[in-house]
């Protein structure tokens, strides 16, 4: 895929405001006060735009390979933040964050621990949030687009010149320290406009929210604990967690009744099968009512519930996405080839267990997290998998297009047929069929 040098410049912007409100953000959240997260006085960390537009030029280059993605993803963004950190050193004779240690070529565990764990959040922003900022960019008129780019290019130049003015002008040592004191005072009182606005604005949001969390963690009056019950934040959890194992359950089943390692999962990136994660959610929202009863109603509850699930799941790929991915048309007592006896049977069985064996256990697990750390990645992988399964879908209605002999008469029509050709789509829904 070639962008425009225009898009490159608005992807540079957006990718390095939006890593100054992440980073940023985690800080406020780790020392629950606003902290700049930048060297200039503009809400903005240029070391993530530059990743990025280095990133999504070269990783579809190795869209076949996942392991070489991460690795180059891990590479750039050691290497830039090592240069970035080295060049704010070289420009105010002071480090902001120890760029030495915390790379890939810092030697140290915790530093390579650190920039590993920060390649898997760019990677999955390059892959995941990427076509869908590619997509906002692509809206906008290319006048409007260029003036935007200019205009903050001119600002962020005349912040930077400021800065060197400013340090130019101090010659003597003392008489550095004295204007570096000052120029980050003011720098701190600018971003504070922004920031601190941001971070009481978010915490506020959770005070309100969240009041009896916040009680409890003020008043000492016992530990709070992280989606209690059956509520929605629970459900996302368990949705995640049954989705995962659902998908390397039917990865080992087939390996070991068919030879052969094949994709199970239903969307583009991850190892996730919807159609057990929310499986899971719905059988632990019907049949909680039932956790206490004999196993006997909650078998033919789970079989029936099973059952009419697995048909509306095929009705809806073959009618809103055009495609089929199981058909039971050979097995006997089947319904239309989407659900049969067997397997209705199967759900039963696999509801007996869920409510009355695994949901207690997993519950348990997911209650034991940090409320407010749980609370934002709980967010966060909202965002993800929204933006996966939005993609995903976009892919297969393309793949069907192009099956059809459709050709691509837009830009986002090329851009999903220069990342997602068929092979790759083939290779992640082997199964999948056109109708």
């Amino acid at each position: 895929m070639e962008y425009t040098y225009w898009q490159l410049v608005a992807f540079l912007l957006f990718y390095g405001i939006l890593g100054w409100c992440v980073e940023t953000a985690y800080a406020a959240l780790k020392q629950r006060r606003f902290v700049n997260r930048g060297f200039f006085s503009l809400p903005i960390c240029p070391q993530y735009g530059v990743m990025m537009d280095i990133l999504i030029i070269a990783l579809p280059t190795l869209k076949d390979h996942l392991i070489l993605q991460f690795l180059m993803t891990l590479t750039v963004v050691s290497a830039v933040d090592y240069l970035s950190g080295a060049l704010s050193k070289r420009i105010w004779r002071k480090k902001f964050w120890a760029y030495e240690r915390n790379t890939l070529f810092g030697g140290e565990v915790k530093g390579s621990a650190l920039a590993v764990a920060k390649a898997v959040v760019v990677l999955v922003a390059a892959l995941l949030l990427h076509p869908f900022v590619f997509l906002a960019v692509e809206l906008i008129p290319v006048f409007v687009l260029r003036f935007i780019c200019m205009a903050a290019l001119l600002v962020l130049l005349a912040d930077f010149l400021t800065i060197l003015f400013v340090i130019r002008k101090s010659v003597r040592e003392d008489r550095l320290k004295e204007a570096r004191e000052e120029f980050s005072q003011e720098q701190f009182s600018r971003q504070d406009r922004l920031g601190g606005k941001i971070y009481r604005a978010v915490w506020k949001r959770l005070d309100r929210a969240y009041p009896e969390m916040e009680r409890l963690e003020g008043t000492g009056g016992g530990k709070p604990v992280f989606a209690r019950g059956v509520c929605l934040d629970k459900l996302f959890w368990v949705f995640i967690i049954c989705a995962f194992l659902g998908d390397l359950i039917e990865t080992l089943y087939c390996r070991v009744t068919g030879g052969i390692w094949m994709s199970r999962s239903s969307v583009i990136y991850g190892w996730f099968s919807i159609v057990w994660g929310a499986g899971a959610a719905l059988l632990t929202v019907v049949l909680q009512r039932l956790a206490k009863k004999d196993d006997r109603y909650v078998f033919l509850a789970g079989a029936v519930l099973g059952g009419v699930y697995e048909y509306m799941c095929s009705v809806f790929t073959e009618v809103f996405l055009g495609t089929t991915f199981w058909d039971y048309s050979w097995m006997p007592f089947n319904i239309g080839g989407r659900t049969n006896l067997l397997y209705c049977i199967f759900w039963g069985l696999l509801s007996v267990v869920w409510v009355k064996i695994c949901y207690p256990v997993i519950s348990g697990w997911i209650e034991k997290l940090p409320p407010l750390k749980a609370k934002a990645a709980t967010w966060a992988l909202i965002l993800l998998m929204c933006c996966d399964a939005l993609l995903s879908a976009a892919v297969m209605i393309r793949y069907v297009d192009r099956r059809a002999g459709e050709k691509a008469d837009n830009a986002i029509e090329i851009f999903l047929d220069a990342n997602y050709p068929d092979e790759m789509v083939e290779r992640v829904w082997p199964n999948m069929k056109i109708q």
